[in-house]
């Protein structure tokens, strides 16, 4: 692995939805391997709210990070978490995987104390601890087969896989954040979150999870955290990557996504019990961020599923 400072900072970083540029998977991961090919590429800076690893397997591969070039050599593994504006060059050579995840599959139903203190503040932090481990570092680890087996599972799509693959994902990090442990290498959590700002940061996620199919204001949350409404919105956006709005609709979809496949609900019910005024604001919603109708995600999820209610969509 090879690191050259340099101004060339990526500029005009787009962004890319991952959850819609992958319409055949109402899920929150993808995998792609990528062959060598018989011309380089440069592939333009982005970011995305995903967290992304690259697995370097043949030839080199080299990628601009916040003004930082990476080159990769076989066996390296680089970490990009999320909303980092990053490019990429792949040279003719180069084979590598690609692997990427909604940081809050790491989180189950409701957050817990173990979350906020492992998982948060990375998600809070503004860069990784170590951006490139080398071959050597992750040699007789079971790194490689995990990334290897995500690859397998979200390629072959065989029952139970999204629950493999969120299996893969935890160990992956889990991984990370032990051998940074054993490092003494800081989270580099931003200066300026403090400890009692997780707690309280905490305390909201845990109310929206028993609250979301209520009315949840950001001015009540903000009186929670003891905080201006204004400071408290900047502060959410800052932590979370999206604001209080979109969040609680993040939290609502992923319950409706339960109940479509463990219920007999129709769709206006579990817009309802969901927290959403009514069935059509919820299809638009449920459209625009999974990028197909509630009906659609259960028929493709649950082939043998019954028809659902005739106001259920059109």
């Amino acid at each position: 692995m090879t690191i050259y400072n340099t101004k060339n900072k990526p500029a005009n970083a787009l962004y890319e939805d991952l959850r819609q540029s992958s319409k055949s998977d109402a899920i929150a991961f993808c995998s792609n391997y990528h062959d060598h090919s018989s011309d380089a590429k440069e592939i333009p800076a982005h970011y995305h709210d995903y967290i992304e690893i690259i697995y370097a397997c043949e030839g080199h591969f080299s990628a601009t990070i916040k003004g930082i070039e990476y080159i990769l050599h076989p066996g390296d593994l680089l970490l990009i978490n999320i909303n980092e504006a990053h490019s990429y060059h792949r040279y003719t050579d180069c084979k590598y995987y690609c692997v990427q995840f909604d940081p809050y599959l790491l989180f189950s139903t409701a957050r817990s104390s173990f979350e906020a203190r492992y998982i948060m503040p990375f998600i809070m932090s503004f860069s990784s601890p170590q951006r490139v481990i080398s071959a050597s570092e992750i040699d007789k680890t079971d790194i490689p087969s995990l990334i290897m087996d995500f690859h397998r599972e979200y390629t072959e799509k065989t029952y139970g896989y999204e629950l493999a693959i969120r299996a893969d994902i935890c160990r992956i990090f889990l991984w990370y954040i032990r051998k940074w442990e054993n490092q003494g290498l800081s989270m580099s959590v931003s200066s300026n979150v403090k400890i009692e700002d997780i707690n309280r940061l905490e305390e909201v996620l845990a109310y929206i999870d028993a609250h979301y199919m209520h009315t949840v204001s950001a001015e009540d949350m903000a009186k929670l955290c003891r905080m201006s409404y204004s400071y408290f919105s900047r502060f959410f956006k800052a932590s979370i990557g999206k604001t209080f709005s979109e969040y609680l609709t993040y939290v609502r979809l992923t319950e409706a996504e339960k109940r479509l496949v463990s219920t007999r609900q129709s769709i206006s019910q579990i817009a309802l019990d969901t927290g959403f005024s009514n069935a059509s604001y919820f299809i638009t919603q449920f459209k625009r961020h999974r990028g197909m109708t509630p009906k659609k995600f259960k028929q493709r999820l649950l082939r043998d599923s019954g028809p659902f209610d005739d106001d259920d969509e059109d």
